[in-house]
């Protein structure tokens, strides 16, 4: 069974020698722009190429973040970003939007693309899809369990990464827009300020509903060794060096050893960082009881050792040649490559003594501040070259010079900007929606949209049907048997491609994170009639936006802010047996602001905004986004407000009390 990557992250030059020096295979760092970890130090242009020389030396990959959503307004520098890395030798990127992965295959072709988690590929459908559009690898959800992770491994046409210690995201990647609707900082733009971190009050309780315990796979290191996934993650691009090289060392013990963790080992890592423990509730299936924030205690207990500095060294393999009336060969050789540098041709000893095989061996391991120690010396000579020691120490500065050199790679690449024009024009405005039950579908509605989509689980035939967001291998058969010849709301690239495989139509959800024109050029690619724009993005934005088939915008309802895995109603204890009805709850943050919490039918949670998105006075507005389908989301809404709210759109009525409205802007 082939050993899986270990894969640390790197979010300083220090983390990144503490990566290297407790035993990582791999590690992923962040460039100064467009990474998911913002707040990290990250690394400027001339840093990075010295830290990913600095890998290569060790036999290190590294795997460079471009993981966040991009607007149309920065493809280019984005694109120029991506060349530049390829042709400073970075191993991979790590990429989240759909447009710039085109881009960079069309442009950059040999440089090879990971599917980053914030692209909430989860199946196998998932994993094909990505994989028919250039990518490697696809990082998996954390949410992932032990029987889904083999059967993913099993028959994925790429690799596949996952996570296996470090903080939980509660909602499923991708598909938090919490951040970005309370506080203006986009997790899917890498700026998070953990709104899920904060207390709420749920059912008359005060708490942390929706803060979960980290991660620690550390007890099923042999499953997940059997599994097949290719490289294990340990997430942490804000922590300091010393998490970084402790839970390294840890880990390269227990892959290296092919065993599970003792309880001291899991205790040695919650010394280091934990938040009240930790959890494996997603892999076992045993998901109470996983609720958990840093508590004072945890600060108590935790190792204050600190990181050192990189003390190891790569093993280097010498063979000079130096031979009188030939060229003077010093060939240098690590784990990762070889380099031979070239001299003068070498004078017979007259006047000085020919070079020893003692002095040879001694200039040549005098590496100095390198990443290298000498391993092995061979000394080729016909016992009469006089070649001088400045001559030898020359050669041999050249020799690790080339060693550490990225190779010759250039790539020249064009300006992507989408140009500014018109853009494609379609008929009138048609209107679609979505209900959580139907029971509040009114004839007017019937009347007033052209779609009407009710979740899976619990709709009728008389209506459209959304697919559950997250839709495990395990329920796929009986889902698209379901679903077959009926118009569905899609929200992935695997599940876009099936639908048009077996469905009459399918449209893309705002769950796609469609920021940009590329983006929306390869959804339509794939069958898409309708695309659904990034509700993040601002009106100027979405006219930015040039899309083949009509697109689509939410201009009513409470936004989705978060889907969990995890049923935050039930405290992951979930009784219901009658899946075809809603649970429902609230979460009310400190400030008294409530957002309403709702159990789906196949039991994932949907936190939603505490205020509707209004727009039914600006249409002059939304005219100019060149948006022709306006969206709707019915939640909490009765009857009777339903049809108000038609009445309201059809009218351009301006909303009763605007301090309990959200407006696009």
């Amino acid at each position: 069974m082939k050993k899986p990557e270990l894969l640390l992250p790197a979010g300083s030059r220090a983390s990144l020698e503490a990566a290297i020096e407790g035993g990582a295979d791999a590690v992923y760092l962040g460039a100064g722009r467009f990474n998911a970890r913002m707040r990290a130090e990250n690394f400027k242009d001339d840093e990075l190429s010295a830290a990913l020389a600095l890998s290569r030396a060790y036999g290190v990959k590294s795997y460079i973040t471009l993981n966040t959503r991009l607007f149309d307004s920065e493809l280019n520098d984005a694109l120029k970003l991506a060349a530049s890395l390829y042709e400073a030798g970075a191993d991979a990127l790590i990429v989240a939007d759909m447009g710039i992965a085109t881009l960079i295959k069309k442009h950059v072709p040999d440089l090879e693309i990971h599917a980053s988690t914030q692209l909430s590929g989860h199946s196998l459908d998932d994993a094909r899809a990505l994989s028919e559009a250039g990518f490697s690898r696809m990082v998996c959800h954390r949410e992932i369990t032990k029987d889904a992770l083999f059967s993913l491994c099993k028959s994925s046409p790429i690799e596949i990464e996952m996570f296996i210690h470090g903080a939980y995201c509660v909602s499923f990647s991708g598909q938090c827009l919490m951040s970005a609707v309370m506080g203006g900082r986009s997790g899917n733009r890498g700026e998070c300020a953990q709104p899920c971190r904060q207390p709420y009050t749920k059912s008359g309780e005060k708490g942390y509903p929706i803060s979960l315990k980290d991660m620690c796979l550390a007890g099923h290191i042999t499953d997940i060794i059997a599994s097949g996934a290719a490289s294990l993650k340990i997430e942490g691009r804000q922590k300091p060096p010393e998490y970084v090289y402790g839970t390294a060392k840890i880990y390269r013990r227990l892959l290296d050893e092919g065993r599970n963790a003792t309880a001291d080992e899991i205790e040695a890592l919650a010394r280091i960082f934990s938040r009240d423990g930790f959890t494996d509730g997603y892999f076992t299936k045993e998901q109470k009881n996983m609720r958990g924030v840093r508590t004072y205690e945890d600060f108590l207990k935790m190792d204050k050792s600190k990181f050192e500095g990189l003390t190891k060294k790569a093993p280097l393999d010498i063979t000079l040649t130096a031979v009188a009336g030939k060229h003077a060969e010093f060939t240098a050789t690590s784990p990762t490559g070889s380099f031979t540098a070239v001299g003068d041709a070498v004078a017979e000893a007259e006047a000085i003594a020919p070079l020893s095989e003692e002095g040879a061996r001694k200039n040549s391991s005098r590496l100095g501040n390198t990443p290298f120690e000498i391993r092995n010396f061979n000394f080729i000579t016909d016992g009469r070259a006089a070649l001088t020691l400045s001559a030898l120490n020359a050669l041999r500065r050249r020799a690790v010079e080339g060693l550490l050199s990225r190779g010759e790679k250039s790539v020249s690449v064009p300006d992507v900007t989408p140009k500014k024009g018109k853009k494609p024009s379609f008929d009138n405005v048609i209107y679609t929606a979505e209900f959580l039950s139907e029971d509040r579908i009114t004839p007017l509605a019937r009347e007033f949209f052209s779609r009407i989509y009710l979740p899976y689980g619990a709709h009728s035939e008389k209506f459209d049907i959304s697919l559950p967001p997250y839709l495990p291998d395990s329920l796929a058969p009986q889902v698209w048997d379901d679903v077959r010849q009926r118009r569905v709301l899609v929200h992935g690239a695997g599940q876009l491609k099936k639908a048009r495989e077996v469905c009459a139509e399918a449209a893309a959800s705002f769950r796609m994170n469609v920021f940009n024109s590329a983006a929306a050029d390869y959804y339509a690619s794939l069958g898409a009639d309708i695309i659904t724009l990034a509700p993040e993005a601002k009106r100027a934005q979405m006219r930015d936006i040039s899309s083949p088939v009509p697109s689509a915008a939410i201009v009513y309802g409470r936004l989705p802010l978060m889907l969990t895995l995890r049923c935050a109603i039930s405290d992951g204890d979930c009784k219901r047996c009658d899946r075809a009805r809603l649970c429902s709850s609230a979460i009310t943050d400190r400030h008294g602001v409530r957002f309403p919490l709702y159990g789906m039918p196949d039991c994932t949670n949907v936190v939603f905004n505490s205020v509707p998105t209004y727009m039914a006075d600006k249409r002059d507005e939304l005219g100019r986004t060149g948006i022709s389908v306006y969206h709707f989301i019915f939640t909490d809404e009765s009857a009777e407000e339903c049809d108000r709210i038609i009445r309201a759109y059809t009218n351009g009525e301006a909303p009763a009390d605007p301090s309990k409205i959200r407006r696009m802007q």
